[in-house]
């Protein structure tokens, strides 16, 4: 609930998306305690990362995804959530930001963010799998996490939109 109260006040009183997401991500990494986490923004059919915790600004850079291109692509193409639960065993994960160095017991949560039912982009986790992790109550607070971005994401970009 700690997780859920601090991204609620972030969101009310954060306008700049990209210190939106980052800052969710922060709170996510703090309370949840991941390796990674990354929020990818729709441009056309190129998911584009705009946040990451983890990952340099030149790997955030160099990397993109086409709608449909490997798990977060696919994501986005479906609307539908995915679990990897050790990316290191699933064929259709890219890792195309090469900055995985361990790979063996990660597992990979990427949902969709969804906005007036359209995608507009994606929340990735990298998790490592240890005992007591619930990746059923993990893809539910990202769930959770990615509704609540995306409504202030919206807010933000109607707002600029109007200026």
């Amino acid at each position: 609930m700690a997780v859920l109260n601090s991204i609620s006040k972030t969101v009310v009183h954060e306008r700049n998306i990209p210190n939106l997401l980052k800052t969710v991500l922060d709170i996510l990494h703090r309370e949840m305690g991941l390796l990674r986490g990354t929020f990818t923004l729709m441009h056309g059919d190129t998911l584009f990362i705009e946040a990451s915790n983890g990952l340099t600004e030149e790997e955030m850079q160099r990397v993109t995804y086409k709608v449909g291109e490997g798990v977060t692509g696919k994501v986005a193409s479906t609307g539908l959530p995915r679990v990897i639960p050790d990316i290191s065993k699933d064929h259709e994960f890219l890792g195309k930001t090469k900055a995985r160095k361990i790979t063996k017991n990660v597992a990979f949560i990427c949902v969709p963010v969804i906005h007036m039912e359209k995608v507009i982009g994606t929340l990735s986790i990298d998790h490592e799998v240890t005992e007591g992790v619930d990746l059923d109550r993990d893809l539910k607070l990202l769930e959770t996490v990615a509704n609540i971005t995306a409504e202030a994401v919206a807010a933000c970009l109607q707002e600029h939109e109007e200026r």
